[in-house]
């Protein structure tokens, strides 16, 4: 292994971080390089606060014998190995995205640019602070404890509640995205973060039944602009439908009454639908899709599972997305009525 190369290593083996954090080294009076390599990796010791060698190594195919943060050390310029995973938006983001094709570390600039003493760096804050996917019901959302409810709604998201499974809106479900985006799920990044710079460029749906490239078309949403924020800030407006199966006119014309002040006319459709079985749009037979694949309303165990799970619309959309094994966008297959 060339020494130019950690002669190089910089900010990724910094030798005063990793004896401050490793006292027995300091007591010592080894070279902390020279610890590292020796023993510090074998033993599940970082060299620095930004490259983890224990996640490195489990989710990029690191020959046997040879160390993570080698492996990192000469892939580091082409964006495509991150340290850790927090650093995964700095590829996709400019202007550090830029370094790839000159041949510059991307990760070092982003640090360098952004690092400063005493302050605590959340790549994903600086993308999902505004972007208007943290719901100001948040903490209602996700029950969390006194005194994180405090906490500004995007901040504890990016902080805790991206790792604890935590739904950001009422369109995004984790789980969903995970199950259906593998390759973020096994990096174990922010799916958030992940939605907005890969997913929804990709019309990748957050929850089953919001189509983005469909919305984004149908609704003219600005270049720039996420569909899922534009859907987020209108949907009480009763002027913006999250599917083509959705017929926001002809839902209101028949059920305006009965919405609750502050409910949207698609979150009302959910409870609605889940318990009374009533349709979406003159598309969609919801007592037809019922009972030709889900259990009836009355069946033992219905109520104590979630509206979203009851919803034969959701359920429909789950279905279909499970045999095409896809994401992609496009109208979906419509069960007439009988």
């Amino acid at each position: 292994m060339s020494g130019d190369i950690w002669a190089t290593a910089g900010r990724w083996l910094d030798r005063d971080w990793y004896l401050a954090r490793n006292r027995d080294v300091a007591r010592s009076g080894l070279d902390p390089m020279g610890h590292y390599l020796r023993y510090g990796e074998v033993e599940g010791r970082r060299p620095s606060p930004w490259f983890d060698p224990s996640w490195y190594r489990s989710v990029y195919d690191v020959p046997a014998g040879e160390p993570a943060l080698w492996h990192f050390l000469v892939r580091r310029a082409t964006g495509r190995f991150l340290p850790g995973a927090a650093l995964y938006l700095v590829p996709h983001s400019p202007p550090w995205r830029d370094d790839i094709a000159a041949g510059v570390d991307p990760f070092d600039h982003y640090l360098t640019d952004m690092l400063s003493p005493g302050r605590e760096l959340l790549p994903d804050l600086t993308l999902l602070g505004p972007a208007g996917l943290i719901e100001p019901a948040y903490f209602t959302i996700n029950h969390v404890e006194r005194f994180e409810a405090e906490l500004d709604p995007a901040l504890h998201y990016c902080r805790l509640g991206f790792r604890r499974g935590f739904w950001p809106n009422s369109a995004f479900d984790p789980e969903w995205y995970a199950d259906n985006n593998p390759e973020a799920a096994r990096l174990g990044v922010n799916l958030l973060t992940h939605y907005v710079l890969e997913g929804e460029p990709a019309n990748r749906r957050p929850v089953p039944w919001f189509d983005p490239g469909w919305y984004r078309t149908q609704y003219s949403v600005p270049v720039g602009e996420l569909a899922l924020s534009h859907y987020l800030r209108h949907r009480q407006s009763g002027t913006v439908s999250p599917n083509p199966l959705f017929d926001i006119v002809w839902y209101l014309a028949r059920h305006r009454g009965s919405i609750p002040i502050g409910v949207d006319p698609f979150s009302h459709y959910m409870v609605s639908g889940a318990v009374r079985d009533i349709d979406p749009s003159p598309l969609f037979d919801a007592r037809l899709w019922r009972h030709q694949h889900m259990a009836p309303l009355a069946a033992e165990g219905q109520t104590e599972l979630p509206s979203d799970a009851r919803n034969p619309l959701v359920h429909h959309l789950r279905s279909i997305h499970a045999t095409r094994g896809t994401q992609e966008s496009g109208c979906d297959a419509v069960p007439l009525s009988a």
